[in-house]
């Protein structure tokens, strides 16, 4: 049984907060920078959507990294959260394949996260961190019965939770509800490749040790 929602459960992020996200612009599943993903649930950590896999209207998602300020007072790098979470898995920064993209956009309203970082819902809920970096299939279990436990004036338009590839970072899985909080244009939207990136893309590509394709 999820305990009953508490502000304190919450992660209240304000309009000022930038947002960064890389999304590919080309290959078998091209996007825009604005659209949230109706297609799931797939291998990503917080899809809501329900099974079996297919495009389901009603439910999209979209994961994005949000410049806060972490324990130590640092602004978190929203490119560099997003670069681990698009590809420390496969291991290189591939700034051309498939035509990535980031975006840095801030959102035009007040956005109502369940904390699972930060909080101590997850420990209430009975739960723990592997939540944040344990088998995704098990915190997709988990997003489906937030989303569908909280409604009303409990529901939430995401989860903030811990960066598995960087654990002092956090990252932001917006639902479908969030859709009114995007704004008409982002600040920035330039390919991965664009010189204004480049040295920022390969310098951190090298402290983290990815290989790096421009």
């Amino acid at each position: 049984m999820f305990p009953v929602m508490k502000d304190e459960y919450l992660r209240v992020i304000d309009s000022s907060v930038w947002m960064g996200r890389i999304y590919f612009a080309a290959g078998s599943y091209p996007t825009t920078w604005s659209e949230f993903r109706t297609f799931g649930p797939t291998r990503s950590r917080f899809d809501q959507h329900p099974d079996p896999p297919g495009v389901h209207p009603d439910h999209g998602v979209m994961y994005v990294a949000p410049a806060l300020v972490d324990a130590r007072g640092r602004t978190m790098s929203a490119l560099q959260t997003a670069l681990l979470e698009c590809f420390r898995d496969v291991g290189v920064v591939d700034a051309v394949a498939d035509d990535p993209y980031f975006v840095l956009f801030q959102p035009t309203r007040p956005l109502k996260l369940l904390d699972l970082a930060d909080s101590d819902w997850v420990t209430v809920a009975g739960g723990n961190a592997a939540i944040s970096s344990g088998p995704r299939d098990r915190s997709r279990e988990w997003a489906r019965a937030i989303y569908s436990h909280y409604q009303g004036a409990d529901a939430v338009d995401g989860v903030l939770y811990t960066t598995s590839n960087r654990p002092a970072s956090r990252s932001v899985a917006l639902w479908e509800r969030a859709a009114d909080a995007m704004p008409d244009r982002p600040r920035f939207n330039e390919v991965l490749r664009h010189l204004g990136l480049r040295s920022s893309v390969e310098a951190f590509a090298h402290e983290v040790g990815l290989g790096l394709v421009v």
